[in-house]
């Protein structure tokens, strides 16, 4: 319904006709929008609500936002938005859409990109399953528009949703609870306990401020453990830490408010810098039953890693996080992280109801579902993660959690000798961690070089000036970053010049000699004398001499240039050079020819 009025922007409300087939997530949810006369478009603003923490929207995609623009092809207008920073799409239904979008990012549209289709479901039968079905969300950052095209096929009810969870006080500063614990996963046929593993660090929902209100019941436990499936949430990589609270407010927004789930659907979340975020509620030491692998929740934990790890290789840390949280939970259960179990299916779109089928103690999500998830190059790391949860296992305690670096370390200013290099230490997290600069010199620690400037020193010269900033706090493994100058201590060169003079002939000593340093420079010179040119290499000391034969008598100009070497800067010069005359020859007593001259004896001319 249109509401015309008579001033001169025109406000508009567009219903969402039939929201009860939406399912108790989305219901009389309205979309605000306003019309602008000076907008040639036509296009409405999609307004997000603020009554929360975090910012949303849900729209239904009729006709009037996504109209056919070919067969089997939607499409919609770009359409402007308040701030949102996440983006996924709802419908219910089994035959599933092909959505695209792309997001205009300070001004600029992005390159359209998919919404991959969510196979983190609960099982069919648990009072939390929903009719609902969605894709992965999205997270775009901060965008102010929207463009849409769906292909194949554009169910009745599909939705869009966009989220803007705002960044909270104490997002950017959180940091893991270190305090170690040897208490395991508790379950009623848990095995006899093998040697204890200790529980790694980890973020609590507090943290990142969980609002327990959206959550709908109580947890649900499981009575054993056989597996841990390893996720992605294909969300994006381009997030920073402090973002991480945010977007976990986000997802567990989308999971029970859109999709209709209980609670956030992952036991565990791992960033990109290792850290280690509780999921669902329930208490992470026991057996919670998630909503991460459809037909396989009930007897495993799923651990997310948040990003798209088929764009990005996961990191050292990724891949140690997940291996502490896996050694943690299948110790008492005396599970072989390299073996295999045999799991009863409760239904999936890969494996039937009550089928039993083999699968590794650690998988991958696409063992279970047909996915794509946990992406090509962390389902490739699966070997890695099941080799170092053996070694957790077998140490009888998880590595102390590792400080991540978050911003490199940066060199700045001249590598010339006597100037002064400088550096921007490489940010970590936790951020209060300790940092200490040493600077190097082709890799050795240069003794006394401790500051965040340094001045080059003849010492230096050919040698590549690095530095190496360490981090460390208590409870964590120290990490460095490095960083090396963009190229070598260098110094001026001059060039001293030295001719002798001959008859027809020139030579040209060269000598080359740095500036505050003693050390010889080494490389080639090249002498242009008239049309001759000489290119020769100088020997230990800094010295050639260029020899040019067959000179025209006069004054010559040389000019001499060093090419430069390691360490030493190119340089020229120039010097006048005197070629003497060829002495005539004595005149014979015969006369003009001397000896064998005309009228000589027996003289013959040649």
């Amino acid at each position: 319904m249109v509401e015309r009025s008579h001033t001169h922007r025109r406000p508009v409300i567009l219903g969402l006709a039939g929201a009860a087939a939406l399912g108790a997530a989305t219901a009389a949810t309205k979309l605000a929008a306003t019309l602008s006369d000076e907008d040639p478009s036509g296009a409405p603003r999609l307004e997000l609500s603020s009554d929360s923490s975090v910012g949303e929207l849900t729209v239904r995609l009729g006709d009037d936002l996504l109209p056919a623009t070919a067969a089997g092809t939607w499409r919609s207008r770009e359409l402007g938005t308040s701030t949102h920073s996440m983006v996924g799409f709802t419908w219910t239904g089994r035959r599933d859409p092909k959505v695209h979008l792309r997001s205009r990012v300070r001004g600029t549209w992005t390159p359209w990109r998919p919404a991959p289709l969510l196979h983190d479901e609960p099982d069919a039968g648990a009072a939390e399953r929903s009719a609902t079905r969605g894709t992965h969300l999205l997270w775009i950052g901060r965008s102010d528009g929207i463009d849409i095209r769906v292909d194949g096929h554009r169910p009745d009810d599909l939705s869009l949703v966009l989220l803007h969870p705002r960044r909270l006080r104490g997002d950017a500063t959180v940091h893991p609870d270190v305090r170690s614990a040897t208490t395991g996963p508790r379950g009623r046929r848990a095995r006899a306990r093998r040697r204890a593993v200790t529980k790694p660090a980890m973020l609590t929902r507090r943290k990142w401020g969980a609002d327990e209100s959206w959550r709908s019941s109580r947890p649900r436990y499981n009575s054993t453990l056989q597996q841990v499936h390893v996720h992605h949430s294909a969300s994006g990589n381009d997030y920073s830490e402090a973002d991480v609270p945010a977007l976990l407010r986000g997802f567990y927004r989308y999971h029970t408010k859109s999709l209709g789930w209980s609670d956030i659907g992952y036991n565990f979340l791992v960033d990109k810098w290792g850290r280690i975020w509780v999921g669902r509620a329930g208490g992470p030491q026991k057996l919670v039953r998630g909503a991460h692998t459809l037909g396989f929740n009930a007897t495993s934990t799923g651990i997310c890693v948040i990003g798209n790890y088929d764009a990005a290789a996961p990191t050292p840390e990724i891949i140690s996080a997940v291996a502490s949280i896996a050694a943690w939970k299948i110790t008492p259960f005396g599970l072989d992280p390299l073996g295999v179990a045999s799991v009863t299916s409760e239904g999936s779109d890969k494996f039937r109801a009550r089928r039993t089928v083999t699968l590794p103690v650690i998988d991958g999500h696409r063992d279970t579902n047909d996915t794509a998830c946990p992406g090509s190059q962390l389902y490739a790391q699966l070997p890695a993660i099941r080799e170092a949860t053996r070694q957790i296992i077998a140490a009888g305690t998880a590595p102390p959690p590792p400080i991540a670096e978050v911003t490199p370390s940066v060199i700045g200013g001249s590598t010339a000798l006597g100037q002064t290099l400088t550096v921007t230490p490489a940010t970590f997290t936790p951020a209060d961690a300790a940092v200490a600069v040493a600077w190097l010199r082709n890799g050795a620690a240069i003794p006394g070089a401790t500051g965040t400037a340094y001045t080059t020193t003849a010492d230096d010269v050919g040698a590549t000036i690095g530095v190496q900033v360490t981090a460390t706090r208590a409870g964590y493994t120290a990490a460095t970053s490095t960083a090396a100058a963009t190229a070598a201590v260098t110094t001026a060169t001059r060039i001293v010049v030295k001719t002798k003079r001959l008859r027809r002939k020139a030579a040209v000593g060269v000598k080359v000699r740095a500036s505050g340093t003693s050390a010889r420079p080494s490389g080639t010179v090249t002498v242009k004398l008239r049309r001759q040119t000489a290119t020769l290499t100088l020997n230990a000391k800094g010295n050639a001499v260029a020899r040019f034969a067959v000179v025209k008598a006069g004054w010559a100009r040389a000019t001499i240039t060093y090419s430069g070497g390691p360490g030493f800067d190119a340089s020229s010069g120039r010097a006048r050079v005197a070629v003497l005359r060829r002495k005539r020859g004595k005149r014979g007593k015969h006369g003009k020819g001397g000896k064998g001259g005309k009228g000589g004896k027996g003289g013959k001319r040649s």
